[in-house]
């Protein structure tokens, strides 16, 4: 007897071709995968289904989160041509239409710039605030909110809140010429002169060379000047 040739495909009548079982044999699958196969049909069937609709809303969802961004971005594009209280109100607009996007994150800051710049301190600080909790303690925002945080406590002379932003700065990379003056500035603010100096001393041995040459002459006369107070 011939030996069989496992390369060659049996024969398949056509008139078994459109089921399972034909289409199997066709493909020349081991016996015990054709009937596993048959015995659990209406499984696969179920999670190629479902497979074909994970693709189809994974695909349509990044459709719409590029959609959602572009049309965010336009709005925050839009709204900061206005001026005053038009600009807060439509920043707040973008901010609630868009949460959860980065054109959303950055109409809240701007609002809280403008509620400064119109005098709403209290209201911008609270601002920064949330959006310093709301971002990760990596980001590279979170300086400037603190900055923030920083200014618009010494206006309002919550010098506390001020002083601890400032701490803050003092030891942030990039940060430091700003933490180390504005610490110092509040000390004078609040009548504290000597600690004050202290603050613009240790600027000098730690912080002078982000300020450069200019700035290091001005502290030298403010120390200078504290100094004849004491």
């Amino acid at each position: 007897m011939a030996k069989e040739d496992v390369f060659v495909k049996p024969y398949v009548d056509e008139r078994d071709k459109n089921n399972l079982e034909g289409l199997l044999e066709q493909f020349n699958l081991p016996p015990a995968w054709i009937a596993f196969v048959k015995r659990h049909t209406r499984t696969i069937q179920i999670v190629a289904a479902l497979i074909v609709v994970g693709v189809v809303a994974g695909s349509w969802y990044g459709s719409y989160r590029q959609n959602r961004i572009e049309e965010a971005s336009a709005a925050l594009a839009e709204a900061v041509e206005h001026n005053g209280q038009e600009l807060i109100g439509a920043l707040t607009a973008v901010e609630e239409s868009y949460s959860g996007t980065d054109a959303a994150l950055w109409a809240k800051i701007s609002r809280a710039h403008e509620q400064a710049s119109s005098g709403d301190v209290e209201r911008a600080r609270q601002t920064y605030i949330e959006v310093r909790e709301e971002i990760g303690g990596s980001s590279p925002l979170r300086p400037l909110l603190t900055y923030g945080i920083a200014l618009t406590s010494e206006v309002l002379a919550d010098f506390d809140r001020a002083r601890a932003a400032y701490e803050t700065l003092k030891t942030t990379e990039g940060f430091a010429d700003i933490g180390y003056l504005g610490l110092g500035r509040v000390y004078e603010l609040s009548g504290q002169s000597e600690q004050a100096v202290q603050v613009y001393e240790q600027y000098l041995t730690n912080a002078a060379g982000q300020g450069g040459s200019g700035q290091r002459g001005l502290v030298e006369e403010k120390i200078a000047s504290l100094k004849a107070t004491l």
